[in-house]
């Protein structure tokens, strides 16, 4: 019997998925290598806490590997780590610890202290309030304009990693474009 392997599983390699469920250190490096600073990120601007969105990514990445043994391959090991990441940011963001934490207006400063000067002058006003803006926006809205201008993911590959209609993912960004539009104008007047 032929055994057909299914496009997005053949994408990242059955036997590297294979050498993930073995624990193979060296499955593990790259899993860390290519994944943890993308969720970081996305964890870090839904959570607007770089602590927090370190803490989620160990998680995320801890909970793939326990359910790789059941990954299938119907979505990309991208995706799927959005949907956990996504799915611990909400839970985190529901709890009353995390509401304040939110809610207190402050914008992670990722810089390293190597950044030169020029770097520094481009991280003006108008980003650290587009920054805010965005910290500001319903969760899902929120995920939605992360993954979608940060992270370069389809409105498909959104679809899957929130577990929505790509309609409702397109709705969400269209709405958080509008209110993001909206905040900046009360800040800076209409453009």
């Amino acid at each position: 019997m032929v055994r057909t392997v299914e496009p997005l599983m053949a994408e990242v390699g059955a036997e590297w998925l294979e050498r993930l469920r073995k624990l193979d250190p060296e499955a593990l490096g790259e899993l860390v290598a290519d994944y943890a600073a993308p969720l970081k990120r996305y964890l870090t601007g839904m959570l607007r806490n770089p602590a927090d969105g370190e803490e989620l990514t160990q998680e995320t990445l801890l909970r793939f590997l326990k359910a790789v043994s059941s990954f299938r391959g119907e979505s990309s090991v991208k995706t799927y780590l959005f949907r956990i990441a996504h799915n611990l940011a909400l839970n985190h963001i529901s709890s009353a610890a995390s509401q304040r934490e939110l809610h207190s207006g402050e914008i992670p400063d990722e810089r390293s202290s190597s950044d030169s000067p020029q770097r520094e002058a481009q991280t003006d006003e108008e980003g650290r309030m587009l920054l805010r803006a965005v910290g500001f926006l319903p969760p899902q809205q929120r995920s939605v304009v992360i993954l979608r201008t940060w992270h370069d993911l389809s409105f498909k590959e959104i679809a899957q990693a929130l577990s929505l209609a790509e309609g409702t993912v397109k709705a969400h960004y269209f709405f958080a474009l509008k209110n993001l539009r909206k905040q900046l104008e009360g800040a800076y007047g209409p453009r």
